[in-house]
């Protein structure tokens, strides 16, 4: 027996679920916004989401993330009366399952069960039990959808590939596909595609026999060879040069190769684990990139997100990161203080993770012997930036009557900053009637970014 939560404002759909899923002999329940959803959904351990978009709190869509990384990691079927094409792909996208448009009928929707259903009952092992690889830190609804997306690909022996901002760990979840496939005990390869030779490339990928070119004194596997029965994994494949693409998309066909200056062609059984950070159906459209070697790449497909994007995270990867520098010094008992903090969720942190590893390691470093780190330890140039966007760049709302208050009625720095930005947050959402991607994109913040100042300030979202 399965649970079913339906988050629907219409009475006569909680009716019509209800009917379906006890029919089916499924438990059933019901609520008519967002907050009773979460509610239910956070203490039910569902295994199937309904999920209607317009609802009287807030957007579906929006929310599909968080419900997606519950602990029970249920599966999340959009249902909507105003469907579109950027809708349906959003929920894709975000690991939906299903988006459904009304009306809808009762075997459509007995259909849409007993697939969900029978998907979980063939798929027991969840993402976030058996993945969770050293150096992936975090619980944030996207990083746990990430997880359940590389669990899939593990269990998978096809081609995946891993799209991510510069610095987001795109080779640590490259990883962690091979340590949890079949092929775990065999060799893990990497290539960098950016740094690859352009006369050296075809040696490097497919190797060469002795004297296949001058300097070949002897012959040498390339990493087609060497991860034989493995993966390899290709970083930044988005500058493999496109002559060389054709021979490789031959490879990926036919699992068959010719060193350079070799006669016979060799065989290798190797697990493709591709990542990059540039948009690859674009540079297809431009010519930059084969569009057959593309279609090959989809195999299973991860986004990884920005650490501005999953800012809950920011906390305990900081933690991570000065412990595990601590731990290679010989130890170290620090505490962090709140300011330093502050600095760390003001910034938006372009370089991702990659970037705040190194400025954790740099604040341990300059703290020496002190007692506590503070923000005067991270980089100058964080700082300048997070006090930047703490203050909008100079552009400070007004606190009404200040100016002509008494000397000692004066605001402290931080009260007068804090009552400014709750002041602004709450004009931009009341312009934008509520609407967190549109109140983000006027601010130039990210929906984290902004659901963090909702929180530190009590704000109702």
């Amino acid at each position: 027996m399965a649970k079913i939560l339906l988050i629907d404002d219409e009475q006569m759909m909680h009716v019509l679920f209800a009917d379906v899923a006890i029919g089916l002999g499924h438990q059933f329940d019901a609520a008519g916004s967002l907050s009773e959803g979460w509610a239910k959904a956070e203490a039910g351990g569902h295994d199937v989401v309904f999920l209607d978009v317009l609802l009287p709190d807030g957007n579906g869509i929006e929310e599909l993330p968080r419900f997606k990384g519950l602990p029970s990691m249920p599966e999340i079927i959009v249902i909507t009366s105003y469907g579109d094409s950027s809708g349906a792909a959003q929920v894709l996208q975000q690991g939906g399952w299903e988006y459904l448009t009304k009306p809808l009928t009762v075997d459509k929707i007995e259909q849409s069960v007993r697939d969900v259903i029978t998907y979980r009952e063939h798929n027991v092992a969840r993402s976030g039990g058996g993945i969770r690889p050293s150096g992936i830190i975090g619980t944030s609804p996207q990083l746990i959808q990430c997880l359940a997306k590389i669990d899939e690909a593990a269990r998978m022996d096809v081609t995946a590939m891993i799209f991510g901002e510069t610095g987001t760990g795109k080779e640590l979840f490259a990883k962690a596909v091979h340590e949890n496939s079949s092929r775990a005990s065999r060799p893990f390869v990497t290539l960098d595609c950016a740094s690859l030779s352009p006369t050296l490339i075809g040696s490097q990928l497919f190797g060469h026999v002795r004297g296949a070119f001058t300097g070949a004194d002897r012959s040498r596997d390339g990493v087609i060879t060497q991860a034989n029965g493995g993966t390899l994994f290709m970083d930044e494949i988005g500058e493999l040069p496109l002559e060389m693409q054709a021979s490789f998309l031959r490879v990926l066909e036919t699992g068959r190769y010719r060193p350079v200056g070799g006669q016979k062609e060799l065989e290798s059984d190797f697990r493709l684990v591709a990542a990059t950070n540039k948009d690859l159906e674009e540079m297809a459209r431009l010519g930059l990139f084969r569009s057959d070697l593309l279609y090959r790449l989809r195999g299973v497909t991860v986004t990884l997100p920005p650490l501005r994007e999953r800012m809950e995270d920011l906390e305990p990867l900081t933690r991570y990161y000065v412990e595990q520098a601590c731990g290679e010094t010989g130890g170290c008992d620090k505490d962090i203080s709140d300011e330093f903090w502050a600095t760390l969720r003001a910034y938006s942190w372009p370089g991702n993770v990659r970037e705040l590893k190194h400025a954790a390691r740099r604040a341990l470093a300059a703290a020496q012997d002190g007692p506590v780190i503070y923000s005067r330890h991270l980089p100058t140039q964080i700082r300048i930036k997070a006090a930047q966007q703490n203050i909008g760049e100079g552009d400070v709302v007004p606190w009404s009557g200040v100016v002509s208050a008494p000397i000692d009625a004066f605001p402290s720095l931080k009260d007068y900053r804090d009552k400014a930005e709750r002041e602004y947050v709450e004009m931009v959402l009341a312009r934008v009637d509520g609407n967190i991607s549109q109140a983000a994109e006027v601010g130039g913040v990210s929906r984290g970014y902004l659901y963090e100042l909702l929180k530190k300030h009590g704000m109702k979202r």
